[in-house]
């Protein structure tokens, strides 16, 4: 080997050395931007951190991760999602979205994903896991069902009346005018013969209430595997039970009883049955239980929870929507007592308990 070849190869050796220090140089520049890149929660681009959609629609957040100007290099998957939801993540580097489906009705939190943040060469990464906060709520479609008069029951003669104020054509007693008076009801003849200070209005008879009071029993566990269907089925039931009282100008108020207490919630329009349907699932400061419940004038409740004596008492004692799992149809005794299966008609149970 000559002088020559030997300067030469020590030129080249040279050449790879300086080559591979450099590379390692890059490559421990990436290593450490990556280590030095803080640690940053998912941003939602979203407006509001509730999503709300029809059961079996598909709804999409779009996610940022980072925040300023620069945006690292990730990759995304979902960790963990609540059973009943059918998630995927779809776009790559900055325009990514989640979507999310649900074919039962209901209110789903807790999805946690997996972050892998890359280094800016892509050698490297580093595993992180954010739970998204955000609430994606599920209407039941029986609010889709056109609205139509319920058949309450007239009053036949012989009958009482309610002797309470409310919607009925009966007159009732005199009242100062107010706010909320309508002139219609203005006693005009009267108000001239009398000459009285303040206008006076005449108080329609009740022969339907104002409001209807139905009281949701929920006290057992519900295994997570079941609790999608439980919630569609009692979430399709409430909306069937609350569509004509509120179409009919009835307040709807939902006391549901939970194992550590009751929540209240009430509706007035189709907008509120919405909202009250969906805050009953969520976390609705409970109050203290009330086992006497003689004020309410309906019962939802699952069959499994009929095994309760205060609760069968319940069930006994007024008319009742027992929420069903199977298809299978079951000899009642009595007329006020329906099991529900997401199928059948509740209307005419409805009207029967505001003809009372």
């Amino acid at each position: 080997m000559t002088l020559t070849s030997i300067a030469a190869s020590l030129a080249n050796f040279s050449w790879g050395l300086a080559l591979g220090f450099s590379l390692a140089i890059v490559v421990l520049i990436s290593l450490f931007l990556l280590l030095a890149f803080p640690k940053k929660e998912l941003e939602l681009t979203v407006k509001d951190r509730v999503r709300r959609a029809f059961k079996g629609e598909q709804v999409s957040s779009e996610i940022r991760l980072g925040s300023g100007r620069w945006t690292p290099r990730a990759t995304l998957e979902v960790l963990s999602a609540p059973e009943g939801l059918e998630t995927v993540i779809r776009g790559e580097e900055r325009d990514r979205t989640l979507a999310v489906r649900s074919k039962y009705a209901g209110v789903y939190q807790g999805i946690s994903l997996k972050v892998g943040i890359l280094d800016p060469l892509g050698l490297f990464v580093r595993k992180e896991v954010h739970a998204l906060q955000v609430s994606y709520e599920f209407l039941p479609t029986s609010l889709l069902a056109k609205e139509g008069p319920l058949r309450l029951t007239a009053l036949i003669p012989g009958d009482y009346p309610g002797g309470r104020r409310g919607f009925g054509q009966e007159f009732y007693a005199t009242e100062p005018y107010g706010s909320s008076s309508n002139s219609k009801d203005i006693m005009w003849k009267r108000q001239a013969k009398l000459s009285y200070e303040s206008l006076m209005v005449r108080v329609g008879e009740a022969n339907i209430p104002e409001q209807l009071s139905v009281c949701f029993v929920e006290k057992m566990e519900t295994d997570p595997k079941r609790l999608p269907r439980w919630m569609d089925l009692a979430s399709e039931a409430l909306a069937s039970v609350g569509l004509p009282v509120v179409s009919t100008g009835i307040t709807l108020r939902v006391e549901h009883v939970k194992k550590n207490g009751t929540a209240v919630a009430e509706a007035r329009d189709l907008g509120g049955l919405a909202s009250l349907i969906m805050k009953i699932w969520t976390g609705v400061e409970p109050g203290t239980i009330d086992d006497e419940r003689d004020h309410v004038d309906m019962v939802i409740t699952a069959e499994e929870e009929t095994q309760a004596p205060e609760t069968m008492r319940l069930v006994l004692d007024k008319p009742s929507v027992i929420l069903c799992g199977s298809h299978r149809r079951r000899e009642v005794q009595g007329t006020n007592v329906m099991f529900y299966t997401g199928h059948e008609d509740v209307s005419n149970l409805v009207a029967s308990v505001l003809s009372r």
